[in-house]
């Protein structure tokens, strides 16, 4: 039972670790040469956000294309080797 734990503990980590830093520097790229604030009154003027709230909505889609990119990858790997082939 253990065992299976450590499993998804180290499934979420695999994939929420590395998607996490992939959204921090897609955001740091992506807002060093677009401000929110004009991405907001070019795409949606009627809608009263911050430019905080930009930011942040931002970062999240950043990882949520990271998270899914990752969720793929260990899709596509799939089951690792038995434990009895680790010996």
């Amino acid at each position: 039972m253990q065992s299976n734990k450590a499993g998804r503990l180290r499934l979420l980590g695999s994939t929420l670790w590395p998607s996490f830093l992939v959204a921090g520097g897609a955001s740091g790229i992506f807002f060093a040469s677009i401000d929110p604030e004009m991405l907001r009154l070019e795409t949606v003027p009627g809608l009263e956000l911050s430019r905080m709230a930009g930011y942040t909505i931002g970062f999240f889609m950043f990882w949520m294309v990271g998270l899914a990119s990752s969720l793929l990858t260990i899709l596509l790997l799939g089951p690792g080797e038995p434990s009895s082939r680790r010996q």
